[in-house]
C-alpha cells in the first residue's frame, strides 16, 4: 500500500533528517527530538494499522486478510527494531551515554532525551529486556522469512511468531510497569516526554500482539467463509 510505504518512509527518513538539523544547521536537539517522536509515533501506528481503514482498495479484503497484514507488518517492524536500535543499544550503550552529542549517538539520545533516562546508565533491569527483545527478534525474523518462504503456509513458522508476539506483550509490559510503578523518575517532563515519547512509542508493542494471536487462531481455525471468499 502507497500509506503504509509514506509512512514508514517518513519514520525512516526523520531520523537522519533530525540529526541532520540538530548537527549541521543548530536546531535545538529537544525539540527536534520531540519533532522526531510525533512522526515515529504517528508513521508507525498507521503504518501498522492502515490495512483498518475504510480504503476502496481493501474493499474486497476479509476480515482475516486485514488481521493477518497488520500483525505481520507490526512483527516485520519490531524485528527490525530490535535487531537495529535495540540490538545497537545493547552493543554500544557505554559510548552511547558517554558521547550524548555525538552525532552518531543522536538516534538513541533523540529517546533518551525526555523519553527513558535509563538507557543512557544502563540499567539492569533495561538490559535484560533489551536482551529478550534482540533474541525474540532473530527467532522472529527466521520464523517470518520460513512463514512467507512457505507461502504463509508453515504452521511451526505460524506458532512460533505467536510465540515471539507473547514476549513483546511480556516485555513491553514490564517495560510500562517499571517505570509507572515507581512514578515515571526517569521520564522527563511534558506532554510529548511522557504521552509520546515514553506513553505512545512504546504502545505497538502492547495493542498489536492481539493482532498476532488472532492471525495466528485464524491460521488453526480459519471461518469457513472467509476462506471461501479469499480464494474466490
Amino acid at each position: 500500500l502507497a500509506l503504509r510505504a509514506t509512512c514508514f518512509g517518513a519514520v525512516a527518513l526523520a531520523f537522519p533528517i533530525s540529526g541532520a538539523l540538530v548537527f549541521g544547521a543548530g536546531l535545538d536537539r529537544h525539540q527536534a527530538a520531540d519533532a522526531l517522536a510525533v512522526i515515529y509515533c504517528v508513521g508507525l501506528i498507521s503504518g501498522v494499522f492502515a490495512v483498518l481503514l475504510p480504503l476502496p482498495s481493501l474493499r474486497a479484503w476479509t476480515r482475516a486478510q486485514r488481521v493477518e497484514s497488520a500483525a505481520l507488518v507490526f512483527l516485520g517492524m519490531s524485528y527490525v527494531t530490535h535487531l537495529s536500535w535495540e540490538l545497537g543499544w545493547l552493543l554500544l550503550k557505554d559510548a552511547i551515554a558517554a558521547n550524548p552529542d555525538a552525532p552518531w549517538a543522536y538516534a538513541w539520545w533523540a529517546y533518551i532525551d525526555g523519553g527513558d533516562a535509563r538507557y543512557a546508565v544502563g540499567d539492569t533491569l533495561l538490559v535484560a529486556m533489551e536482551l529478550l527483545s534482540v533474541t525474540n527478534g532473530t527467532v522472529g525474523a527466521l520464523a517470518l522469512a520460513r512463514f512467507l518462504r512457505s507461502g504463509r503456509q508453515d504452521l511451526a513458522a505460524r506458532l512460533a511468531l505467536g510465540a515471539t508476539a507473547v514476549v513483546h506483550l511480556y516485555s513491553a509490559s514490564l517495560y510500562y510497569a517499571s517505570e509507572l510503578l515507581t512514578g515515571l523518575p526517569n521520564v522527563g517532563d511534558g506532554f510529548i516526554s511522557v504521552y509520546i515519547k515514553f506513553g505512545l512509542a512504546n504502545s505497538l508493542w502492547v495493542l498489536a500482539p492481539f493482532f498476532v494471536f488472532r492471525f495466528v487462531y485464524d491460521g488453526l481455525w480459519p471461518a469457513p467463509r472467509e476462506v471461501t471468499q479469499a480464494s474466490a
